[in-house]
């Protein structure tokens, strides 16, 4: 009585079925958590980067340097130049 067990088609489809929903899945749940997970960082980034350009125009204020003020808004390299030197 130890014959094999013979798999009938429809399970066997069944079973394929399955295994290629869930890989499916998983591809679109790995897709759409990169792209939240961009977009939170990005959010923070901006955040952190706004708090950082204010911490600068205040300090310049501070220091009475506000001629500097409208060229740290467009000039990246001089708004680094300064972010070192503040230590911010």
């Amino acid at each position: 009585m130890g014959g094999k067990v013979l798999e009938l088609e429809s399970e066997r489809l069944k079973a394929e079925g399955k295994a290629i929903g869930r890989a499916e899945g998983e591809a679109i749940g790995q897709a759409r958590g990169e792209v939240i997970g961009q977009a939170r960082g990005e959010a923070i980034g901006q955040i952190q980067g706004e708090a950082r350009l204010g911490s600068l125009i205040t300090r310049l204020i501070q220091d009475q340097r506000t001629e500097e003020i409208p060229i740290v808004s467009a000039d990246s390299k001089r708004r680094e130049q300064l972010y070192k030197e503040y230590g911010l």
